[in-house]
């Protein structure tokens, strides 16, 4: 015999423990708000809004669900004082299976409790009259038809006299015990309904009665629970107990396409107050395929919609607020259907737009919504103490899968409501059976290939990484509607896997590990409600610690400080030992080359007529943001060839050369395709690091030999002149045998490209060029690195150089400046980079992508372009005061007139003065910069370790940036200009000053 189910209240410490976790959760819902809403982040204005809404839409829903978790409570049933006269009331519609009339009729009878049965028979069906006689139900039937269920009880109520009125569904067959835990709540006049759970015996039927099961495990355990305390339990459908005078006094059994949630409403609105015993007495038939399930749903989203617009407003000043707040929220719940049409839209219009919602590095917006993500997953799972059974535990994944699937059914019933269309009441169909559901997958095969459409047309378009993060979520988008699809159809897939032995198999692996994963989950799932409280306060400890303190800043400022103090060390110290050439050349086994004619040298250089710029956008991409889009390079590819630039340096293998070489090829613009030589890559120690280098460029020049637009393969970076390896005879010498035997490999795939190496210029460059073309007589020539973009190279250098030569690396203000502008030319770069943990000056235009005075002077040598007017000269006034960390110290921006200088009061018109603060590495390096403030004067408030700042002041005239000014934040006790800095290291080129 089967027995009722009952779930123990919770006890005070749990209580405690979930309403802190609560707290936690809002915490982190409005750290999760207030960074989403920030200005910085807002990219591409109506996908961003769009994005919002769902964002607050989802945070308004777990509000709700969180609210009905603050007051979880089970009623003790009082004792039984009385006996009350029960009328219990069933229904049925033609169509409905008779097996199910029947053993529902059969367990009602069985009913301990003393009741009388009433079927409801709409079709006045001759067999069920002749079962009602045999069992001794009374059976009843009407011929006028008007309000549905409604009206069908109604009309039982009219030839019944129980005190009590019992209303189940056809489908939930009740246990003998039922009435028992429910009759003796009406020893309280006040109560006019009392409301037990309802559940499901075919759960496992299928994907999708499992699914619709999976959406009311937490509604009818924990949330309706918490209903009791705000006195706002809802009448479900079945296995609701009435009492008569109640129904009485509102007219009946309220009508309408959720009947159910009127009637409560109706009742509540008369001061009647109800309770949910959160109690299985009965099991019933949840929707088991995709018909019967979307007809359900939509009956449901029309009718409660409808109430919300037609009886809310009515009732409202007879609701307590607690009511008003339910019944307000309630029917919201199916506008959910238009925010999952948004999700779809988004990434849909992102990669169709090649637009970006958010301009947010991927790592912060992890670490902003996971907080959130997770406080939402523990809650829920700490509130699964309160479910009836254990099978009802877990994170219901096919119940949202579902549900995701039917948001174009939740989208009608609004719309329906909207412009007054009607539907009829029809029974949720009971017998399993679906011959046909593909039309009611049209609307989500549409979104599944406009999703798949966008994808391809997207990353063809623009193979950017954040196009790919959109084409991620359209991805996800149409896994979502191939799960509704497929288990729509799950009938037909389970009668195709017994078309063969194989097949066969197949489906009988599947559900072994189905059993077995559900032995593993219910054991997760019992560890994390057991510890969800302090997973709970760890996480949002470890966040709080990270938000208030910023250790990655203090750590980044330690490390810093100890840099700063081993740079100043260096200084009084001999400087670092140049490459010991003379000891390279011994080691190769050669002989050093008489440099004493090298001034009579051949003056050879290579790329002639090549005017081109270093391209390093994107490099690093996962933390630069705004996206770097297609849109954004080829505009920079324009400003390029109306600027006389015919060639850039790519550097690759990445993510962009797809876009790059694309967009290059089809404005003309050639490429010299670098290979990038780590600094930390040890060629003695780590042969496999050198072997994974090699391996890398030479499919790479294999990919893209076909690319005819790429005129050169360069391995970039001069690695034998850097850091460590600048030192390291032994490592210079295994470089060399590294280079010779890649750079041979390049020629042997392609000999049609000349292939180059960087040197800096420096004193040992003669020596080194000439002993690398000794060792690798497959380099052409070599690419020219002037560290010091300012500082224009000798000739005498030049013509020393027994290897033919290019600039690879000069400033545009060097360049200028020489007397040679037939060499192919590369200028130090093309933009300003502001990205995480590094900070360059070198580009010819600055982070926001204005020109700067370097540029326009480059356009009128290259793109014969008028010449620009000579620069204003403008310095940083710094205050004759200490720096201490939180004071607040003025500084000024003065010009030079009629040699004077003089302190700025107002911008003369066009003019704006911006202030940038720039934390360094220790090593004068940039690695972090932000915006101060504007205007000619600047109130700063000193930071910590501020010999660890430069202030950086950009004058910006007209919309170019005339000069960048940089400064420390203090005044020295020695005289100390401020200096330029137009220009700065390669971004690639960190170097130790």
């Amino acid at each position: 015999m089967k027995q009722a189910l009952y779930v123990k209240p919770p006890t005070r410490k749990q209580l405690i423990m979930l309403r802190l976790m609560i707290f936690f959760g809002l915490a982190s819902m409005g750290f999760f708000l207030s960074s989403v809403l920030s200005e910085t982040v807002r990219g591409y204005a109506p996908l961003y809004w769009m994005l919002v809404v769902t964002f607050m839409y989802t945070c308004l829903k777990v509000l709700h669900e969180w609210y009905h978790y603050l007051f979880i409570t089970v009623p003790p049933t009082p004792p039984l004082t009385r006996r009350y006269t029960v009328d219990i009331f069933t229904t049925f519609c033609a169509g409905e299976p008779y097996e199910m009339i029947v053993e529902t009729l059969t367990a009602i009878q069985a009913i301990t409790y003393p009741h009388e049965t009433y079927l409801c028979d709409e079709a006045d069906d001759p067999y069920l009259r002749n079962v009602c006689a045999q069992l001794g139900v009374h059976h009843v039937t009407r011929t006028d038809k008007r309000n549905a269920k409604a009206g069908n009880i109604n009309n039982a109520l009219s030839i019944s006299k129980g005190e009590l009125c019992v209303v189940l569904d056809p489908d939930h067959v009740p246990f003998p015990d039922f009435l028992d835990p429910i009759v003796s709540h009406f020893d309280n006049p006040e109560i006019g309904y009392v409301q037990i759970v309802q559940a499901y015996k075919n759960h496992d039927e299928g994907l999708i009665a499992k699914g619709a099961a999976q959406q009311t495990y937490q509604f009818y355990g924990p949330m309706m629970m918490t209903m009791n305390h705000y006195g706002t339990v809802l009448a479900i459908g079945a296995n609701c107990t009435f009492r008569r005078t109640a129904l009485d006094s509102i007219g009946g059994h309220a009508a309408g396409l959720a009947e159910d949630m009127h009637t409560s409403m109706q009742l509540h609105a008369k001061g009647w107050k109800s309770v949910y015993v959160p109690a299985v007495l009965a099991r019933g038939l949840v929707p088991s395929t995709l018909s019967a399930y979307y007809k359900q749903q939509l009956k449901w989203s029309r009718g409660v919609f409808d109430l919300f617009v037609h009886v809310y407003p009515k009732l409202f000043s007879k609701f307590t607020w607690a009511q008003r707040i339910h019944y307000g929220t309630i029917p919201l719940h199916y506008l959910s259907g238009f925010i999952f049409l948004i999700n779809f839209l988004i990434p849909i219009l992102a990669l169709v737009l090649d637009v970006s919602p958010m301009h947010f590095d991927l790592t912060d917006f992890l670490l902003v919504s996971l907080p959130m993500a997770f406080c939402v997953i523990l809650i829920r799972h700490f509130v699964q103490w309160w479910v009836m059974e254990d099978e009802e535990r877990g994170f219901h994944v096919v119940g949202g899968l579902l549900m995701i699937g039917t948001w174009w059914i939740f989208m009608l019933g609004v719309l329906y409501t909207i412009s007054g269309k009607k539907i009829p009441y029809v029974p949720t169909p009971k017998d399993g059976n679906e011959a046909n559901n593909w039309p009611l997958n049209i609307p989500n095969l549409a979104v599944l290939g406009v999703s798949l459409l966008a994808i391809v047309y997207g990353l063809y378009q623009d193979l950017n990484p954040y196009n790919l993060i959109m084409a991620g979520f359209a991805g996800l988008n149409c896994f979502f509607m191939c799960f509704t699809i497929a288990a729509s159809r799950q009938q037909q897939i389970r009668e195709f896997s017994g078309s063969s032995p194989a097949l066969d198999n197949v489906f009988k692996a599947i559900k072994e590990l189905k059993g077995n994963f559900w032995i593993l989950r219910r054991r997760i799932y019992s560890g994390v409600r057991t510890s969800a409280f302090l997973i709970t306060v760890l996480l949002i400890s470890v966040i709080v610690y990270f938000r208030r303190f910023n250790p990655a800043l203090e750590y980044n400022l330690a490390v810093a400080k100890e840099n700063q103090v081993y740079a100043l060390s260096l200084t009084k110290q001999k400087p670092p030992r140049q490459p010991d050439v003379p000891a390279l050349f011994r080691a190769m086994g050669l002989r050093e080359p008489d440099t004493s004619v090298a001034h009579t040298g051949k003056f050879n250089p290579f790329f002639e007529g090549t005017r081109g710029v270093n391209y390093t956008k994107g490099h690093n991409w996962s933390r630069r943001y705004p996206a770097f889009t297609k849109h954004e390079l080829q505009a920079d590819l324009r400003q390029m060839r109306n600027a006389g630039i015919n060639a850039i340096r790519h550097f690759g293998p990445g993510i962009y050369d797809y876009n790059i070489l694309m967009a290059t090829g089809r404005t003309g613009i050639k490429v010299h395709y670098t290979f990038w030589v780590p600094e930390t890559l040890d060629f003695v120690d780590d042969q496999r690091g050198a072997d994974d280098l090699s391996d890398e460029i030479l499919t790479t020049v294999s990919r893209l030999q076909n690319q005819k637009h790429i005129v050169s393969w360069n391995i970039g970076n001069a690695a034998i002149q850097r850091h460590r390896r600048s030192e390291r005879t032994e490592e210079q010498k295994q470089y060399l045998y590294w280079l010779k035997k890649v750079t041979a490999a390049i020629k042997k795939i392609d000999g049609t490209r000349p292939v180059t190496v960087d040197l800096e210029l420096n004193a040992e460059t003669q020596g080194l060029a000439y002993l690398i073309k000794q060792i690798a007589p497959t380099i052409d020539a070599v690419g020219l690195v002037l560290t010091d973009v300012e500082k224009k190279p000798e000739e005498s250098a030049l013509r020393g150089l027994a290897v033919p030569f290019y600039f690879s690396y000069i400033g545009a203000d060097a360049f200028a400046g020489g007397r040679d502008r037939r060499t192919g030319t590369f200028i130090s770069n093309w933009q300003d980079e502001k990205i995480f943990e590094q900070v360059s000056f070198d580009g010819l235009h600055d982070y926001a992508g204005r020109p700067k005075h370097s540029f326009q002077m480059l356009e009128s040598i290259w793109g014969n372009r008028n010449l620009p007017q000579p620069a204003t000269h403008f310095k940083i006034l710094k205050p004759a005061l200490a720096t201490f960390e939180g004071s607040s110290l003025d500084y000024h921006a003065i010009v030079l007139q009629n040699g004077q200088w003089k302190v700025i009061q107002e911008p003369a018109t066009g003019m704006r003065f911006e202030w940038k603060l720039v934390r360094t590495d220790g090593f004068n390096n940039p690695v972090e910069m932000i915006d101060a403030g504007n205007g000619p004067r600047l109130s700063l408030t000193i930071p910590k370790h501020p010999s660890l700042y430069r202030l950086y002041l950009y004058v910006v005239q007209n919309g170019v940036v005339n000069e960048i000014i940089e400064s420390q934040l203090n005044t020295p006790l020695r005289p100390e200009h401020a200096t330029r800095a137009v220009s700065g290291p390669h971004p690639m080129l960190q170097q130790n000053d």
